[in-house]
């Protein structure tokens, strides 16, 4: 999912649903306050009557399904209709509210309890503790302690409920993950999920969405962007009497599994899948197309089905096709004569990077559509190999094949994508030819100005450092030449013309000053008169035995040493 700072460029991002024709939505998916099942347990007729009719349950959450008058009367009535809250007194006749606290704390350990009793006796508040007792009230108790108390277990009961439902979200999408792939799933799953005496065969759906630029690379949006249309699917699907578990699955698309009873046809499917599209998009604004796999009467051929949906979609995208719906059967039936040279289409690295080098944006755009019309054209003639894929890695290896050239021109591609916002994978988040087209010339122009700059850096460090140059070969002979003194002369940095006489030179400064002097010494010498400590002070140089130090380390004999040889070589000449 791309952002693009100098063009709005349309977009997608993918989702894959996989339908089951049976009804698997939670509660709390309907929009309708999920409602707890309440038992009162309190042998005072009048009291349990009046608890139960003169609180308003239903605005916190709760419904009473029972009232008994003991223990014995309550573990009866939870063995038939198991409740999620139980609230019961303490002293009751035959089993009392201790007894009836251990027996769930042991058989029913998900039941929450709430003890009303009228006895602030400590040694019952231990015994509310060891057995997991949600909360202790005393009798009398005022309508607003009760409020207050069973609002917080509700919202105890909704976290437990919502913890409950990811993790078996979890598990499904694992299971249905390891469908999608073809291994790693439990035969449990595979028979609670598929074995229906209804369901004649199976269908994989992929859908993916247009969406505007400028939000791909926010994650979270993106997470819930897929989570909300998810909800919305589960939703609409059941009106239908079509169900389906949906995930994001593996390859981060939204995915399902179509599960389709004996008697429903294509048109059925195709009109259910078109009115959830409507509701997607009336809710969220969102547009979804979508590819339906060829029926198969085996779960073990899922992973074919979803290759298939893959298929269709890439060619839908290279396409650029309006169809809302793709069929998988429709798009065998399109005629290719079948010959394809797999690496005849590519791009040529050489003229690209010659289009860059040379500022001609012109020949650059002409050579990549040229590649992206060859793209379309064979994709146009139904051959396989020519899919969204097969695209994909050729432009990747466009782009590391430019980059890694372009770098040579001291232009750093990392750094220059990265500070607008680009990045190579984003080819991939580029579904239409013509959006893969836009991304590579948005790089590619980049790399063009790029170096357009660095030309002109170069043409004004290269006069500035042939400055620098002229002024030691007039001043080297001064003790006061130093980067220091040229840079003043010349209005800048001493790093900076430090920097930039080397990249010309490939010399550092203080270099190219001793070996100026040293050259000069050579011929100073020449001339016995002169001693060495004059020419050392002519020089620059402030002491001698420096002067002498460098000038051995240089040439590997002394001064002394060297007018003696080249003494000797004038007397052999003549």
């Amino acid at each position: 999912m791309q952002r693009n700072g100098y063009r709005m460029v349309r977009t997608y991002f993918e989702y894959t649903i996989i339908y089951s024709m049976r009804n698997h939505v939670a509660c709390n998916q309907t929009g309708r306050m999920h409602m707890y099942k309440l038992l009162i347990v309190e042998d005072e007729k009048a009291i349990a009557q009046g608890i139960a009719k003169s609180n308003p349950w239903e605005e916190w959450g709760f419904q009473v399904v029972g009232i008994c008058a003991n223990g014995e009367e309550a573990v009866a009535f939870i063995e038939q209709d198991k409740p999620d809250l139980v609230l019961s007194d303490i002293r009751m006749p035959k089993m009392d509210g201790i007894a009836l606290m251990q027996h769930l704390n042991t058989q029913y350990p998900e039941i929450k309890i709430v003890i009303l009793s009228g006895y602030n006796d400590f040694e019952y508040l231990q015994m509310a503790i060891r057995n997991h007792v949600a909360e202790y009230l005393l009798k009398p108790t005022l309508l607003e302690e009760f409020e207050q108390l069973f609002k917080k277990m509700k919202q105890a009961l909704d976290e437990e409920v919502q913890q409950k439902e990811e993790r078996e979200i979890q598990i499904k999408n694992r299971e249905s993950n390891a469908l999608l792939r073809g291994y790693g799933y439990s035969e449990e799953f595979v028979e609670s999920f598929f074995y229906h005496k209804d369901t004649e065969s199976y269908r994989v759906v992929l859908l993916y969405a247009q969406i505007e630029e400028g939000t791909e690379h926010d994650r979270s949006l993106r997470y819930q962007r897929k989570q909300s249309i998810v909800k919305i699917m589960n939703r609409h699907v059941q009106k239908r009497g079509i169900s389906g578990f949906f995930l994001c699955n593996y390859e981060e698309f939204v995915t399902g599994i179509i599960c389709i009873d004996e008697g429903i046809g294509e048109k059925e499917i195709e009109q259910n899948l078109l009115d959830v599209l409507d509701a997607v998009k009336c809710e969220t604004g969102v547009v979804l197309h979508c590819a339906v796999s060829g029926a198969c009467e085996d779960y073990r051929m899922l992973p074919q089905c979803y290759e298939q949906t893959k298929y269709c979609i890439g060619r839908k995208l290279l396409l650029d096709s309006d169809k809302k719906i793709i069929w998988y059967r429709q798009t065998k039936e399109e005629k290719h004569d079948g010959r394809f040279d797999y690496f005849g289409i590519g791009f040529d690295d050489k003229n690209i990077l010659k289009y860059i080098l040379n500022q001609d944006k012109e020949q650059l755009e002409k050579e990549l559509s040229g590649v992206f019309d060859l793209f379309r054209d064979t994709a146009a003639k139904g051959n396989d190999y020519v899919d969204i894929h097969y695209v994909n890695r050729i432009c990747m290896e466009i782009l590391f094949t430019v980059s890694r050239e372009i770098y040579r021109y001291n232009v750093h591609p990392e750094k220059l994508m990265s500070e607008h916002n680009y990045h190579y994978m984003d080819v991939f988040d580029k579904p239409a030819l013509e959006s893969k087209l836009d991304f590579l010339l948005g790089i590619f122009e980049l790399f063009m100005q790029e170096c357009g700059t660095q030309k002109e850096t170069v043409s004004k460090t290269g006069e500035l450092a042939r400055m620098v140059k002229r002024i030691v070969d007039e001043e080297y002979m001064s003790n006061l030449i130093s980067l220091e003194y040229v840079a003043e002369k010349v209005h800048k940095n001493p790093s900076y013309i430090s920097k930039v006489f080397k990249n010309e030179f490939d010399c550092n400064f203080s270099s190219y000053v001793t070996d100026r002097r040293l050259e000069k010494s050579k011929e100073l010498l020449a001339d016995p008169l002169v001693k060495v400590y004059e020419i050392a002070e002519e020089l620059g140089w402030a002491d001698v035995s420096n002067f002498i130090k460098v000038f051995k380390k240089k040439f590997g004999i002394s001064p002394d040493e060297y007018r003696k040889v080249a003494s000797g070589m004038t007397d052999s000449r003549r």
